[in-house]
């Protein structure tokens, strides 16, 4: 259990941990725990509300939740996922197609296809596996699914357990994915696969732009709006819903853990196609069904949505307001819409840096570095509620924009040392 390579017989075995024990990433987080600057795993004690209490007993403001609508700590969210529970237990202990299915989830299956305006939705136990139980089903060999670079992880996961070939375009680039477009065989079918909302970053895709290319060759178009659900668009259905082009979008997938306060996701589709996922994407099929208690959750914050239209239009103006708060600061985030914001940060040892002397400030942020973003391109990564109170956000942009700038005039030295 140390690592060390067993020995048998006489033959010494690579290890095949060895991908785990010699993570470079992981090597760079016990060296952030060491240095008291770790980044990750912050454990709470208590709900992710706009003044959070974490393991140390102390609030601060938190902007690194996606509770967007602010609904994760609402009674009547709590107390739908309660009633579900006293109804119906703790677990489907077994998947959809076996003993998995509940009156719940049918109805949150109803109403999301109805708020999508699409034919059927298909629930998974989390936005992850959404995105693989679409994408893992569609394409066969010759097919070519073009996937956005700064998707995200379950969208290229999901593509690569496609039958088809995976082509990855250069980020929110038109031109590189239209030249790969182009370069298609004739018969060739064509799926292309985006983020509305990226999640470490906050900038949409140019949805309008890509919907008149798929029309023009001919292509599917896959969305993720995960980070757009419940805050973009006039019923909060997203990126596609503002861009104009929802009807165009031939597959939504959406994950419950951000504007819906559960846990699990969902693949808004046709009917024709629900059933085919239903009836051979592994995390439906193999996978035991969403709790109760996440599904009762998720349909009351999903009712609440769209009869509480002004918690979408607070999240809004919470994130302009911080947007503006944090420019006047002198810590402007990179262009986006919505929920989440990015103030650029570089390098690790500077992401870390102005992480922890924002945590120890009183704000909680993310600190996001590669993997998730290119490296040298590390952002701290910002997220809003619709129940933070401007006096919460402009406090919390002066002190993001001070430990930034605190990280940046320290790092000269750190290099120096």
């Amino acid at each position: 259990m140390d690592g060390v390579p067993q020995r048998l017989g006489l033959v010494l075995r690579r290890d095949p941990f060895a991908p785990l024990l010699e993570n470079s990433l992981a090597a760079l987080f016990r060296q952030h725990s060491r240095d008291g600057a770790a980044t990750h795993a912050v454990p709470t004690g208590g709900a992710p509300q706009p003044l959070t209490r974490y393991d140390d007993g102390r609030e601060r403001i938190n902007l690194g939740s996606n509770n967007y609508l602010g609904l994760a700590g609402d009674p009547r969210v709590i107390e739908a996922a309660v009633a579900a529970v006293r109804k119906y237990g703790s677990s489907t202990s077994g998947s959809r197609v076996l003993n998995g299915t509940t009156r719940l989830h049918l109805q949150l299956e109803d109403e999301l296809a109805d708020h999508y305006g699409a034919e059927a939705a298909v629930l998974t136990s989390s936005g992850i596996n959404a995105n693989v139980a679409l994408l893992s089903t569609i394409g066969g060999p010759g097919d070519v699914l073009l996937v956005d670079a700064h998707a995200h992880a379950s969208v290229h996961a999901g593509a690569a357990a496609s039958r088809g070939t995976v082509s990855r375009f250069r980020h929110n680039d038109l031109d590189s994915l239209t030249s790969r477009l182009q370069r298609l065989e004739e018969r060739a079918g064509a799926v292309v696969v985006v983020d509305g909302v990226y999640s470490m970053t906050g900038e949409l895709a140019p949805l309008a732009d890509i919907a008149a290319l798929c029309d023009r060759f001919s292509a599917r178009l896959v969305v993720d709006e995960a980070h757009g659900l419940g805050v973009l668009g006039a019923e909060g259905r997203g990126a596609a819903e503002q861009a104009g082009v929802l009807e165009r979008v031939d597959a939504v997938t959406i994950a419950f853990s951000k504007s819906l306060a559960s846990v699990g996701g969902a693949v808004m589709t046709s009917r024709a196609a629900a059933e085919g996922i239903r009836a051979a994407a592994l995390p439906y099929v193999f996978s035991a069904a969403n709790d109760p208690a996440s599904v009762g959750a998720a349909l009351t914050s999903l009712r609440i949505l769209r009869s509480e239209p002004e918690r979408m239009a607070r999240t809004r103006e919470n994130g302009e307001l911080l947007r503006r708060s944090l420019a006047a600061a002198g810590a402007a985030p990179l262009p986006g819409r919505g929920a989440v914001l990015a103030v650029p940060t570089g390098e690790e040892h500077v992401t870390a840096a102005a992480w922890r002397a924002a945590f120890d400030g009183g704000v909680y942020v993310n600190a996001v570095a590669y993997p998730a973003v290119p490296r040298g391109q590390g952002v701290l990564r910002l997220s809003v509620m619709a129940t933070h109170t401007e006096e919460q956000l402009r406090t919390a942009a002066g002190v993001v924009a001070a430990a930034v700038r605190a990280a940046f005039e320290d790092a000269p030295a750190r290099a120096v040392a």
